[in-house]
């Protein structure tokens, strides 16, 4: 299986898993259908009656769903991940249980904006657990089959490793042990200054000789990992590839950062190809889908939180002069300026006594932060406590300024004042909470808590947004880390 032919694998896999997806939703709904005879004619347990398994009278409202699930799975399981086929089948089946339930809370979702109220919560775990047994059988049973395949063909991808230091050696063993790849290394071919060390590995010549070496051998593919090899050796060495129709791989230059997300990128109206480089998050879709869930996900709450805002916005006027709202300039994605909004819980002139204050700052770094802050007003002491302050921010996130999972937005003065390997934190949107709310916040130093950002930038899926949601509730429940 050539480089080109995985592309299409991985295609082939989300539609494969969304026909075994849709295969699995009609079993469960007739293996509740079953179950709801069942507890109705044979004594069962009475745990069983709990689960409250209706017999289902118009099964054209489950083949409406069925519709919709097909599309939603796909984006589901895209979106966690289940197209790496080289990964182990225990992180296969971590991936698999990501995308059914985020499959899941769509089409409940879904069930619930569209007012379908047919939707059983015992069809939603039924169909979870058959779900993930069909998909765990399906990619097995796809995997085995292309390895035996493999197994049984004597021909591939035949590939030459231009290069014979240790990265070549174990670039070729990689290539021919990671299934279900079926590249077949050649031999290696060597560069002036290089000594083949390993018995094992097969000589085919030298770089000068790579235009014979092609004419008396099949070779699809040519590797180069050979760092010393000379600027005339290679441009000879890619000519010849080049006159012959043979694919290149060439290694990327060692200063490139080893976790830089790599494209060939065009401008309009510019013919020569770029090599584009990522540093944040570079999914298209996965983006998308991250600004959808912020527009649905802000919206829901502020219409859900609409009376304890006004409640708030009434005790902060009665309790203390001055704007119900406070504003402030903070920096967002790669550094633009927006208007950060929260509910005012400080006295109006609280910058002016800032610099008095500084002395009991308890955060390190350029943040400032101090337990007992004099300037906070009685109410503001609660909502701080409780994080409601940060209600109105969810107005930031509608407006694309924010998002409901980032980086927290700190202040130009703040930013002036990062090192060099701190400012990348600006290179996704700010956040309404993050690694380091859940994280312990307060507890956590300035460093660790740059850390943890970029971490979250390194690492960034859906799936991570939606677990540091999931923690952010506790979190604030318990008040862990506010202050």
């Amino acid at each position: 299986m050539s480089r080109r032919q995985v592309e299409l694998f991985r295609k082939v896999l989300v539609v494969f898993d969304v026909i075994v997806s849709l295969l699995a939703f009609v079993v469960t709904f007739y293996l509740r259908q079953s179950l709801a005879v069942l507890v109705r004619t044979v004594k069962v347990p009475d745990w069983l009656f709990a689960l409250d398994i209706p017999v289902v009278t118009d099964a054209a409202n489950y083949e409406t769903l069925l519709l919709w699930m097909a599309p939603i799975w796909g984006v589901s399981l895209y979106l966690a991940g289940t197209t790496d086929f080289r990964s182990s089948y225990r992180q296969t089946l971590l991936r698999y249980g990501q995308g059914v339930i985020i499959g899941l809370t769509l089409i409940v979702a879904v069930s619930f904006l569209l007012k379908l109220h047919f939707v059983a919560r015992s069809f939603v775990f039924l169909f979870g657990l058959v779900n993930l047994t069909f998909l765990m059988m399906g990619r097995f049973a796809i995997l085995e089959t292309i390895a035996f395949v493999r197994s049984k063909r004597v021909d591939g991808h035949r590939m030459v490793v231009v290069g014979c230091g240790p990265q070549a050696i174990a670039y070729a063993q990689s290539l021919a042990t990671t299934p279900p790849w079926n590249i077949k290394p050649v031999g290696h071919v060597l560069v002036p200054g290089e000594v083949a060390t390993d018995p094992m590995t097969p000589i085919l010549g030298s770089v000068e000789q790579l235009d014979k070496i092609l004419d008396a051998t099949p070779v699809d593919e040519v590797l180069f990992v050979a760092p010393n090899i000379s600027p005339a050796a290679l441009a000879s060495a890619l000519a010849f590839c080049d006159e012959r129709g043979v694919d290149v791989l060439l290694p990327l230059p060692p200063a490139l950062p080893s976790r830089g997300k790599v494209e060939i990128a065009t401008l309009d109206g510019f013919d020569a190809p770029l090599l584009g480089l990522r540093r944040a998050p570079s999914s298209e879709v996965g983006l998308a889908a991250k600004r959808i869930m912020d527009l649905l996900g802000s919206g829901f709450v502020i219409l859900m939180t609409s009376p304890i805002m006004i409640a708030v916005a009434i005790a902060i006027k009665v309790g203390s002069p001055g704007p119900v709202l406070f504003r402030q300039t903070r920096a967002g994605r790669n550094g633009r300026k927006f208007t950060m909004l929260k509910f005012r819980s400080m006295v109006i002139d609280a910058e002016k006594k800032k610099a008095e204050l500084m002395h009991l700052n308890e955060m390190s770094g350029p943040v400032f932060k101090i337990a007992k802050d004099p300037r906070v007003t009685p109410i503001g002491a609660f909502i701080r406590k409780t994080s409601i302050d940060e209600l109105p921010q969810l107005f930031n996130i509608f407006a694309g300024d924010m998002s409901l999972v980032g980086p927290r937005p700190p202040l130009p003065s703040e930013v002036d004042q990062y090192k060099p390997w701190q400012r990348r934190r600006l290179s996704v949107k700010p956040g309404l909470t993050g690694l380091w709310q859940v994280s312990g916040r307060n507890n956590i130093d300035f460093e660790e808590w740059m850390r943890l950002d970029l971490r979250y930038i390194d690492d960034w899926s859906l799936w991570l947004d939606a677990k540091i949601l999931m923690r952010t509730v506790p979190a604030v429940i318990f008040k862990t880390g506010a202050s």
